[in-house]
């Protein structure tokens, strides 16, 4: 069977983008996959150029390469209006269509959209023959729109890991990995710190909070760190990948992600899998993946003292932290395997 997968382009930060790396490098039983990456980032122009020889190739794809299924990653906004599109063509050409849902902010989306772009958006979802979510209140979401769409839920996918993090008595490393846009929290994150630095409550720790991930809020943040004097404890390293961000996640005791909307986070799952303890919030489906007070602590987004009670209540137990990192080990290798992810995937590719 031949796929033709839509999403953005690899070069495009962010969790999408390692979700559609981990199918591409997948070897599927019976399935042949090929990737048309239809967004970039750049200039308005850049963006409209790009997507008009995307669409070119497309439907050189849909007309000439046998193609059975289209499975477009989609979020919200431009995203739609370009899937919207491509589904409308692929129908046209008898071809089933998976719609992979991965919008934080969908939900504001749709709740903003006039009654015209509602009614377009339910018959874009109604049109797909599986529309993939990421956990249990998107399902819920979605089936709002309509009880007629045909939903899978799908959680993200990692590999489980031999070598992981280790607890150390000494020194804490902090890791927030993710894009630097303020939805992320992570300006949440440094008044928490903040606060603990003045309490002098982690004096006996020598504490690092590693920020991995670039984004418009880069300089924001940099500037309010040295504003508030605690720049000694903060390390900057940008965009991460392969090798190195595996080493920086082997070597951090505490995952932070204080989001204000999430779909499920890559970069959760993937701390999870070296065993790193997770604080995060309640919000998407994050709740899904973490339990409060089984593999993390959840709390409320914008709740900085919560915040920062959770991080010390992780450092500072060491028989708590190693029942959060042994209980994200076992969920990784039960639930979030990509061994059983993609099995799955490929199971549904063939009955729809």
């Amino acid at each position: 069977m031949n796929v033709l997968m839509i999403g953005s382009s690899l070069e495009v930060k962010g969790g999408m983008t390692t979700v559609v790396e981990g199918f591409l490098k997948n070897n599927f039983n019976k399935t042949n996959l090929y990737y048309i990456p239809t967004h970039t980032d750049g200039s308005k122009l850049k963006k409209m150029i790009f997507f008009l020889i995307a669409l070119v190739k497309i439907l050189f794809f849909l007309l000439f390469k046998d193609i059975a299924i289209v499975h477009m990653h989609f979020s919200e906004r431009g995203s739609f209006t370009r899937k919207n599109l491509i589904s409308k063509l692929s129908k046209k050409l008898k071809k089933k269509v998976v719609i992979h849902m991965h919008g934080a902010e969908f939900k504001e989306f749709y709740n903003e959209s006039s009654i015209k772009t509602k009614k377009s958006i339910e018959k874009f979802l109604l049109r797909a023959d599986r529309v993939l979510v990421l956990g249990e209140s998107w399902n819920k979401f979605v089936k709002g729109i309509n009880e007629k769409i045909k939903i899978e839920v799908m959680p993200n996918f990692v590999s489980c890991i031999d070598d992981t993090s280790k607890f150390n008595s000494n020194e804490i490393n902090i890791l927030f990995l993710a894009v630097l846009i303020k939805r992320k929290g992570i300006f949440d994150l440094v008044e928490a710190v903040n606060l603990i630095i003045k309490e002098k409550f982690l004096e006996q720790f020598d504490l690092n909070i590693i920020v991995a991930g670039s984004g418009v809020e880069l300089e924001n943040l940099k500037c309010k760190v040295q504003e508030l004097g605690i720049e000694k404890y903060f390390e900057f390293l940008g965009w991460v990948k392969n090798e190195e961000k595996q080493e920086i996640l082997k070597k951090s005791q505490l995952f932070v992600l204080p989001s204000y909307n999430e779909g499920l986070p890559v970069s959760i799952l993937e701390a999870m899998s070296y065993g790193i303890p997770i604080i995060s919030t309640s919000v998407g489906s994050i709740e899904d993946a973490v339990k409060n007070e089984y593999n993390g602590l959840i709390i409320e987004p914008g709740n900085i003292n919560a915040l920062k009670e959770s991080i010390k209540a992780i450092i500072t137990n060491k028989e708590k932290w190693k029942y959060f990192s042994e209980n994200n080990k076992k969920l990784v290798e039960e639930v979030y395997n990509e061994k059983i992810y993609f099995k799955k995937i490929e199971q549904i590719y063939y009955t729809i």
